[in-house]
């Protein structure tokens, strides 16, 4: 901030608080909805918010998924698992009208033919939020934002799934909650 719009700032907070206007709230900070660690492999296609997507040939081996101690974001090889859905409890409660971000990374894509990836999350069991990346595609972070419809206990099940054809990686870096307006 320069110096110039600093000394205005401080001036009309000055004059809101000899006015007695209160000094705007700020916005408040988001909380981690899952921990990286905690993710578990959704193995019972009825109990997996993603199973009517999952294609007959789908595979996943073990050594496909796991907690990447670098980053401490939950890792995805598509390599060995083209298909996964994994879960945890939620870490807090959710109202409606809060607002939930997704924070995904994948690296390079590339497939024999070109595709489409997919990520998505489900809340109480319902898909909420998802979306197709194109590849072949150059690596990037995905960031996805929704409005919570219903309100949630903290505990309530969440699940992120994701799948794609080609020998990816796809990086589960943070799913983050912020109460909504009013709240």
């Amino acid at each position: 901030m320069s110096a110039g719009r600093a000394f205005f700032r401080s001036v009309v907070i000055g004059l809101a608080a000899a006015l007695g206007c209160p000094e705007p709230e700020p916005e408040p900070e988001p909380a981690a909805l899952v921990r990286a660690d905690a993710w578990v492999r959704v193995t019972e296609p009825s109990v997996d918010a993603f199973a009517g997507l999952r294609p007959a040939e789908a595979v996943c081996a073990d050594t496909g998924y796991y907690l990447d101690p670098l980053t401490m974001s939950f890792e995805v090889d598509t390599g060995l698992c083209d298909y996964l859905t994994v879960t945890q409890p939620t870490l807090t409660a959710l109202a409606a009208g809060d607002t939930v971000a997704v924070e995904l990374y994948h690296g390079q894509l590339a497939a024999p033919t070109p595709s489409q990836g997919y990520a998505g999350l489900a809340l109480g069991g319902s898909i909420v939020w998802s979306i197709e990346v194109p590849i072949p595609g150059e690596a990037g972070t995905v960031e996805g934002r929704f409005t919570v419809e219903e309100a949630l206990p903290a505990g309530a099940m969440v699940q992120m799934h994701i799948h794609n054809h080609g020998a990816n990686s796809w990086d589960i870096v943070a799913v983050t909650a912020r109460p909504g307006e009013g709240e």
